[in-house]
């Protein structure tokens, strides 16, 4: 029964590493985002938000 246990922690720590991934991806393209030029010549990373 422990064997379970142990696996389902396993399985659970995988998925909180790649939200937390994921997150981190989501964080630093948001950043980019608010601080990109205004004169619109980064625009081609960000076409997708506006």
């Amino acid at each position: 029964m422990e064997i379970v246990i142990v696996f389902v922690y396993i399985v659970l720590f995988f998925i909180a590493l790649v939200l937390s991934f994921a997150s981190f991806k989501y964080f630093i393209t948001m950043w980019k985002f608010k601080n990109r030029k205004k004169d619109g010549s980064e625009d081609e990373d960000f076409k997708r938000f506006d």
